[in-house]
Formats: C-alpha cells, sequence, structure tokens
C-alpha cells in the first residue's frame, strides 16, 4: 500500500548562495545525520563533490519528509541516504525513535528514492510504501 509520495526540486544556486552566507558546517549539522556528516567531513576539500553531497540529501530528505507526513513525523537528521550501488536508497537513521507514528511498525515501511540531477537542478521522488 502507498502511505504517501513526495518530490522536491531544488535549484544549486540557492544552496551555494546559503553556503557562501553561513557556515557550510553549520549547515551540513542541521540536514545531514550523524553518520552522513562523517562522509560529508571526508569530501569538505572539493567543494563540487560537498555541495553536491549536501544538494542530494536536502532533495531527498524533503521528499521524504513529504511522502512520510503526517503519518511518520522524522526530522533531518532522523533519515539517511546511503548508496546501494549506483542507486541511492532512502532509510531511518539507526537511532531513529519517531515522535509521531501512525504505523504499529516502522519494519513495514519503505522508502523508494529517486534522484536526478541536470545543470543547476537536482530532483527526488520518495514513494512511502507500507508492506503486510
Amino acid at each position: 500500500m502507498i502511505l504517501g509520495i513526495g518530490v522536491d526540486v531544488l535549484h544549486l544556486p540557492r544552496l551555494r548562495s546559503l553556503l557562501a552566507r553561513r557556515d557550510p558546517t553549520a549547515l551540513a549539522r542541521r540536514i545531514l545525520s550523524r553518520d552522513e556528516l562523517l562522509e560529508w567531513s571526508d569530501l569538505k576539500m572539493d567543494s563540487d563533490l560537498s555541495e553536491r553531497y549536501l544538494a542530494l540529501r536536502w532533495t531527498a530528505k524533503e521528499a521524504a519528509y513529504k511522502a512520510l507526513y503526517p503519518h511518520v513525523k522524522a526530522s533531518w537528521g532522523d533519515l539517511r541516504v546511503q548508496k546501494d550501488g549506483p542507486k541511492p536508497l532512502a532509510r531511518f537513521a539507526d537511532d531513529f525513535k519517531p515522535s509521531s507514528t501512525a504505523l504499529s511498525d516502522l519494519r513495514q515501511l519503505r522508502l523508494h528514492l529517486s534522484v536526478s540531477h541536470d545543470a543547476d537542478l537536482m530532483v527526488a521522488y520518495v514513494v512511502a510504501e507500507v508492506q503486510p
């Protein structure tokens, strides 16, 4: 059963503007899970990779939040985006404890993520599925 569908589009100059005006580490701490923050720290020397890393997670997490709400309320750090080969995966962080959920068991929930980018745009789609 489909619980929800979410989409998000990020204009990369918007992210670049945020990174130029604020401390990139502060923004990263706000949107990344603990494990993602460690991965991002290794990329900080390459600004292009660092920016793409943040952009992908920003769009994926926004789309996931839209797909989950109001059934499961999760914050930025509660979600983790990782790779399974070439395919990105959206998952809950290991220490996720929902403040509110309409589901009896989060293990029934699957997040299907698709991400695409071209030039100055990045888009993410998430389908939240409840499996019996």
